[in-house]
């Protein structure tokens, strides 16, 4: 297997080496893919090849293929009690690289994958219907009696309690489809196409300017003067961290990209423009799963909890990028 990721310390390097991921790792994982593939698509496009398309396609088989390689390490390089951020800076250079690799081969990807799925709805009228039906067997067959074990299980968690929702409310492929359909309104529809059509502008600019190399770069210096002290937990902003990460800016020539803050003021507009449109929607939303049956008070609780964290986690970032904004008015 030609560059496989290795994370294995600091100055981790994405080559052949010892600690590579094994080749049958990898065919183990295709094999399954491909079996899925056939019992969802078999039946709705008979012409769907899941290797030509997509896992040994001249377009899509590198990125594939290294992106299976990356998850497989990274999950095991963060099966840890705590990630600091020593091993977060040892996993950079896989990230770059992946990054660099995605920008090079993830729209001739995507491009060939859309262009075997009109196939398939040219070919089949009731393709989307079929194909439903097809995920829904696969789904009752492979995957139902351990969803419910799990559901069963975690009743009184904020989880367990979300599955036993998604159960009640969603008994067939169809009932999915109408729930989203019934939330598609004209507007919606217009929404998504243009944020769809953005969020491709913002990634080829992203590539474009070179910004994963960039960001590498810069998460490599931060990340290394956010280890020490009392900061150990990376999962953990607020605090230690906060103040090591204010400590990095103090430095003069440490700043933010300016490419990663074009994409945060657009997420920051983003965020914006769906409060004030669908904040309504939002609130009544999120009481009617309060209100639901299936949620215990246990599991509310502990929502609470998650969400007060993420809050506070999320003002102590904002609290540095604030008095850290980058300076772009020349471009960086």
């Amino acid at each position: 297997l030609n560059n496989v990721f290795v994370s294995s310390g600091i100055n981790a390097e994405w080559s052949l080496r010892p600690g590579g991921v094994d080749d049958t790792k990898i065919d183990d994982l295709f094999r399954n893919v491909r079996i899925g593939a056939l019992a969802i698509l078999g039946e709705s496009c008979p012409s769907f090849d899941i290797d030509g398309v997509f896992l040994e396609s001249k377009q899509c088989k590198h990125l594939v293929r290294q992106a299976t390689c990356y998850s497989i390490k990274a999950a095991k390089l963060y099966d840890v009690p705590v990630v600091s951020y020593a091993l977060l800076m040892s996993d950079v250079p896989n990230m770059e690289k992946l990054g660099n690799l995605a920008c090079k081969k993830t729209k001739g990807c995507f491009e060939n994958i859309k262009s075997a799925i009109e196939v398939c709805l040219e070919n089949n009228a009731n393709f989307i219907d079929d194909t439903m039906r097809s995920a829904e067997e696969l789904f009752r067959t492979d995957q139902a009696a351990s969803v419910a074990e799990f559901a069963k299980k975690n009743k009184g968690s904020i989880f367990g309690d979300l599955v036993n929702m998604a159960m009640d409310q969603f008994s067939s492929a169809q009932d999915i489809r109408t729930f989203f359909e019934s939330q598609l309104t004209e507007s919606v529809e217009e929404d998504i196409t243009t944020a769809t059509e953005k969020a491709k502008t913002l990634a080829q600019d992203w590539c474009d300017s070179e910004c994963t190399s960039k960001t590498a770069s810069f998460l490599r210096g931060i990340f290394s003067e956010m280890h020490g002290g009392d900061c150990t937990d990376a999962s953990v902003f607020c605090g230690a961290c906060q103040e090591r990460a204010h400590g990095y800016f103090d430095v003069a020539g440490n700043q933010l990209p300016c490419c990663v803050d074009t994409v945060v003021q657009n997420g920051i507009q983003a965020y914006e423009y769906i409060i004030e449109n669908y904040g309504d929607e939002i609130d009544q939303f999120a009481e009617s799963l309060k209100n639901h049956e299936a949620m215990t008070e246990d599991g509310l609780t502990e929502a609470e909890e998650i969400l007060d964290n993420l809050k506070a986690e999320f003002d102590c970032v904002s609290d540095v990028y604030e008095e850290n904004k980058p300076d772009c008015t020349v471009n960086a």
